[in-house]
Order: C-alpha cells, then sequence, then structure tokens
C-alpha cells in the first residue's frame, strides 16, 4: 500500500494538486473495501446481513444467490474477495460450494455460516476450504471483520 503526497503547493499549482491528491485517496480508500457475496436460501436474512456488512466501510455486497450453483455463476461474473455461504442450500450446500470455490477461485475467501452451533460444521467447513463457521445466533459485523482480516 502506497500513499503519495501532494505536490508542494505553488499559487498556479495548488487547486490542482488537491484534486489529485483526493482521487489517490479515494483509489486507496475504494481498494481496502472487501467486495462480498451472500448465498443463503432465505431472503430475510440475506437482507439482514447486506445491511449489517453495508453499515460499515469494510464491505461493499456486490451479490446474492439464493442456491448454490446461482452462487457460482455470481461469483465468476464479479469476482468477490469473501463469500459468506449458507450450510444448507438447495442444490448445492454450503460445503461442497466451499470445495468448488477453494478449487475453481482459490483467492476468494469463504465463510459458512449456519443456524446450529456444532464443530462438526467448523470442520468440515475447514477440510472444504473455507476460513470459518460461524454460528447465525453469533454472527456480527465485528465477528465477520475479525474472522476476514485474522485469516486472510
Amino acid at each position: 500500500l502506497m500513499i503519495r503526497r501532494p505536490p508542494r503547493s505553488t499559487p498556479s499549482n495548488s487547486s490542482a494538486a488537491s484534486d489529485v491528491y483526493k482521487r489517490q485517496v479515494l483509489i486507496v480508500k475504494v481498494s481496502l473495501v472487501c467486495r462480498v457475496v451472500i448465498a443463503d436460501d432465505e431472503a430475510e436474512f440475506r437482507r439482514w446481513l447486506r445491511s449489517l456488512l453495508e453499515g460499515s466501510e469494510d464491505f461493499h455486497v456486490v451479490g446474492e444467490a439464493s442456491r448454490g450453483t446461482e452462487a457460482i455463476e455470481i461469483i465468476a461474473m464479479l469476482n468477490p474477495e469473501l463469500v459468506i455461504a449458507d450450510v444448507y442450500m438447495p442444490d448445492l450446500d454450503g460445503l461442497e460450494l466451499a470445495r468448488h470455490i477453494q478449487q475453481h477461485f482459490p483467492a476468494i475467501s469463504v465463510i459458512i455460516i449456519g443456524a446450529h452451533e456444532d464443530r462438526v460444521y467448523e470442520r468440515l467447513a475447514m477440510e472444504e476450504g473455507a476460513m470459518a463457521f460461524l454460528p447465525k445466533s453469533n454472527l456480527s459485523l465485528e465477528t465477520v471483520r475479525q474472522t476476514f482480516q485474522v485469516r486472510r
């Protein structure tokens, strides 16, 4: 990460220098935002999670899917940095989705979420290449942020 200082101001270039500096800062800030795809078959939960993540400057939800196969199509088109997927979904569950992402898009991080707190899901998620398994009941902006940053 490199941030350049604006050129020293002189009476003739102070406004132009300020504009260049503002553009450079904006580019740096935009590149630090994590692009996210949410995959969950419950529309209400997807809306809640989108609202939660977009309440932060750290995340921007670029796509949503209600099925695993739909998630794969969206991921291929949008190339997010992070996918948050429910362990149970129609046609391709979150664990299968994590495996597919690991094989075909290894640079993309995956967090598996589920309704139950169970160490078995945590182990299975990690075996399939996910960063973590997080119970929906404990899901917060801070847990997503910490999981993504720590294991990135």
